[in-house]
């Protein structure tokens, strides 16, 4: 669990660059609401990385077990309740990461808010928090993975 959260990472980083660069590249600064906000942009954020690591490590970690280098939980450890389909598992862990970070983040960016922030400052912040989501996510989705009956 620890080796793919670190790997993980890394490519967090660097799509939550992308975004940042896709949304507000050419902006010397940046308002924290509105539609070109970065209130606003967490909510995209937040749920296309989830989706992307959902999908991407949960079929990685099935071709590690068909490869027999990955078990599953044993017989007496029983699934977690999502759905077995990478998307709509993705699609879960998206909504419920969005419901986790998304207003407590807000909340904090509003009480230290002292004015628009310049290019740099948000692309630091948000590859921290592409991060910080990906150490959430990737330990969800290995321990769902994990606890998979193997077919």
């Amino acid at each position: 669990m620890l080796r793919e959260t670190l790997i993980s990472t890394l490519p967090n980083a660097v799509v939550s660059a992308g975004f940042v660069w896709l949304l507000f590249g050419g902006q010397s600064r940046i308002p924290l609401w509105g539609m070109d906000g970065l209130a606003f942009d967490l909510v995209p954020t937040t749920f296309m990385l989830t989706l992307m690591t959902t999908i991407a490590l949960t079929l990685l970690l099935r071709k590690r077990r068909r490869e027999g280098a990955l078990a599953d939980g044993g017989p007496l450890v029983a699934p977690l309740p999502v759905p077995r389909h990478p998307v709509l598992r993705g699609i879960v862990f998206g909504a419920a990461l969005l419901i986790l970070f998304v207003p407590v983040s807000v909340l904090v960016l509003a009480a230290v808010w002292q004015g628009d922030w310049p290019f740099a400052q948000v692309l630091a912040f948000k590859i921290a928090y592409g991060v910080v989501v990906g150490w959430v996510a990737t330990p969800l989705v290995v321990l769902a993975v994990l606890r998979e009956r193997a077919r």
